[in-house]
């Protein structure tokens, strides 16, 4: 995984001219960062979109990473019957099955043309990592597949600077480039991410096996809880349709409310007046029966433009109201907005920059990064419990980077804004503010690792209305933070 590399190889250097011919294949930039040599390639990665590619020597074209033949078989389950394409570099990666008629093709195969609109669906499995031009091949299957049929691509998600020379892909791809290269071949994207496997089950491609952290405590869970716990199986996988995307992309914002009369109106007001160049909205309001008179505030704005209202007949928590938003919303990046006033919507551009343009598929808002290092919760009147809840925030935030392998440093922000593909298909229980940790525990474990960037914040104290309560919920925080490393994802 990209991230997982750039871990290994540190901070990136500066970034590389190169001539034309080595443009980026996604986003058309000429600057490569360099990372590494292995041998006689060199891997670098494009200073654009984050694509990691090869140069020189290396790999081999015949020996992409793929899914078993009976894991491909599993998931090929999931395509209509009828006519199917596989694109592989082994014949024996998928057997028909009843009512399928299952095409084999090799890469070599698809660059001289396939018949326009005879599939019904397409399984591309392992081809993209070895393909020169992997564009150009995800063009030539989607045309080959009637409209609306489904596709379904699978490429490895190993660390390229642990891999051997004569093993490095051509290309390394993250959710992130796989939803970009799909979208620039003109599919529709539907999810996107790490397929899980159980920790008794062998890796799909026994060279993407990754061992899990802490195995010893997975596997004594796993014994006490009576059922499998489930690991990564090294290789990502990305679904898409045959379709039109949107022209423009849809951003839905969603406000959980509950007992916020003193601020809803004006962070409403805010939201709604912030400027999004080159997409449209929703506004999604989530009212939990407030008895402080929000739930006629909410009314009083529900018909306007862009607004939609969701009323619920008791108050389940602020998980429990943002997961109630993200049922019904439309949009292809969704963010969550309290109404409290704690942060600023000026930052909107930059927490949506990285989404919009596919360098990363989740952003958290860092409330303590840039020129001031610390802008989480600064009490006047109540010093010892802020200092406290920070003291807290440092502990769960640095047993989640160890168990999850990650860098954070502000994974309880309320900025939280993911591309749906992240999302799509996973299972959230949390109703409180332990809904916070499940998202993003559960979202890196799909292999959506956050880009944080700086944003504004000014904390309300407990006299303004917080509800985070002191004793209960950390409780709760640290209890998310374990069980969703084991829990199913789906």
């Amino acid at each position: 995984m990209q991230t997982r590399a750039s871990q290994a190889l540190g901070t990136r250097p500066g970034a590389l001219w190169e001539s034309e011919a080595a443009q980026c294949i996604l986003c058309g930039e000429r600057r490569r960062d360099y990372l590494f040599v292995a041998g006689s390639a060199r891997v670098t990665r494009c200073h654009g979109c984050g694509l990691i590619s090869r140069t020189g020597s290396g790999g081999s074209a015949g020996a992409s990473y793929r899914l078993d033949a009976d894991s491909a078989a599993s998931l090929a389950q999931a395509l209509p019957p009828g006519r199917i394409l596989l694109v592989s570099d082994d014949s024996g990666a998928l057997a028909p099955g009843p009512g399928r008629e299952t095409v084999i093709v090799a890469d070599a195969a698809v660059s001289q043309g396939l018949e326009s609109r005879s599939f019904d669906a397409a399984l591309i499995n392992g081809a993209l990592d070895f393909a020169v031009d992997p564009l150009a091949l995800l063009r030539q299957v989607a045309g080959a597949v009637k409209a609306g049929g489904p596709l379904i691509a699978i490429a490895g998600a190993a660390d390229v600077s642990r891999l051997p020379a004569d093993a490095l892909p051509a290309h390394s791809f993250t959710p992130a480039t796989l939803l970009l290269l799909a979208q620039v071949a003109g599919l529709r994207t539907e999810s996107c991410g790490l397929l899980r496997r159980s920790i008794d089950t062998p890796a799909p491609d026994p060279r993407l096996a990754q061992v899990p952290p802490v195995p010893l405590l997975a596997r004594a869970i796993a014994r006490v809880l009576r059922r499998p716990i489930e690991v990564s199986s090294g290789v990502f996988e990305m679904r898409a349709r045959v379709a039109e995307a949107r022209q423009r992309p849809k951003l839905s914002i969603i406000m959980p409310v509950y007992n916020e009369a003193a601020t809803f109106l004006d962070t409403f007001h805010r939201v709604q007046g912030a400027k999004l160049e080159g997409m449209d909205r929703e506004l999604i309001v989530v009212e939990s029966n407030s008895t402080d008179g929000s739930r006629e505030l909410v009314r009083s704005v529900e018909r306007l433009p862009g607004v939609r209202a969701v009323y619920q007949d008791a108050p389940s928590g602020k998980g429990h109201a943002v997961r109630a938003g993200m049922a019904v919303a439309d949009g292809d990046v969704l963010l969550i907005q309290d109404a409290d006033s704690e942060y600023d919507v000026g930052d909107y551009d930059i927490v949506l920059e990285p989404l919009l343009r596919l360098s990363s598929t989740f952003v958290l808002g860092s409330r303590h990064m840039g020129g001031r290092t610390w802008k989480i919760r600064q009490f006047a009147d109540a010093r010892t419990v802020a200092g406290i809840m920070n003291l807290g925030h440092q502990l769960f935030t640095s047993l989640a980077n160890w168990l999850y392998g990650a860098e954070m440093r502000d994974p309880t922000t309320m900025y939280k804004v993911f591309r749906r593909e992240a999302v799509a298909g996973l299972r959230f229980r949390r109703n409180r503010f332990d809904f916070d940790w499940e998202l993003v525990c559960k979202l890196i474990r799909r292999g959506h690792l956050p880009a944080e960037v700086p944003i504004n914040y000014r904390s309300r104290s407990y006299a303004e209305g917080k509800k985070v309560r002191f004793f209960r919920d950390p409780i709760t925080w640290l209890r998310t933070i374990i069980a969703s490393r084991f829990e199913p994802l789906a």
